[in-house]
């Protein structure tokens, strides 16, 4: 029996979250990051209790291993508790940044004599163009990443799952296979 849910929304930060824990049980919540932990006491009660717990973190994210201990009776579960304002911070900043990366890749193209630029203290120094569309592409990706956390969507390794597969056989050689 999970007592969290499996996501909590912070709405401010720190978050008061109210829970009712049952009688006859010792809730440990324990944060995976620090390995800080808060416990909440209800053994000596023969009735549940509700208890008021306050969150407060500076990630984005935060994940939470729960043990509920029941006459005895252990048990597990996992909760994650996210503050959808940093996600939301960090993916307006990243997109502030391809635009700068953008604009220096225009100007390169237009001929522009750029010979250093400084985007959040990192300076580019007559990079290549090929340079520059990589350094575009992996903040890209990774503000796609931002995007499908912040809208809740399943993810893959890359964050776009294989839809099908085909592969060809060359007509001439029917008992051989093409190059994949």
């Amino acid at each position: 029996m999970a007592i969290l849910p499996e996501k909590i929304y912070m709405v401010s930060n720190p978050y008061d979250y109210l829970v009712t824990i049952p009688a006859k049980t010792l809730f440990v919540i324990s944060y995976v990051s620090t390995g800080n932990s808060i416990t909440l006491d209800n053994s000596n009660s023969d009735s549940e209790q509700p208890f008021t717990i306050t969150f407060e973190t500076n990630v984005a994210s935060e994940k939470l291993f729960c043990t509920t201990i029941t006459n005895g009776i252990a048990s597990t579960s996992q909760c994650e508790v996210i503050d959808p304002t940093k996600h939301t911070e960090e993916y307006a900043r990243i997109r502030k940044m391809i635009e700068e990366i953008e604009a220096v890749i225009e100007a390169k193209i237009q001929g522009g004599a750029n010979y250093s630029i400084t985007i959040n203290n990192k300076t580019l120094v007559s990079e290549s163009l090929a340079n520059l569309e990589t350094i575009r592409a992996r903040y890209i990706e990774r503000a796609n990443s931002l995007w499908v956390k912040m809208n809740g969507q399943p993810t893959s390794g890359s964050s776009r799952p294989f839809k099908s597969m085909t592969v060809f056989r060359d007509p001439n050689y029917p008992d051989r296979w093409g190059t994949r």
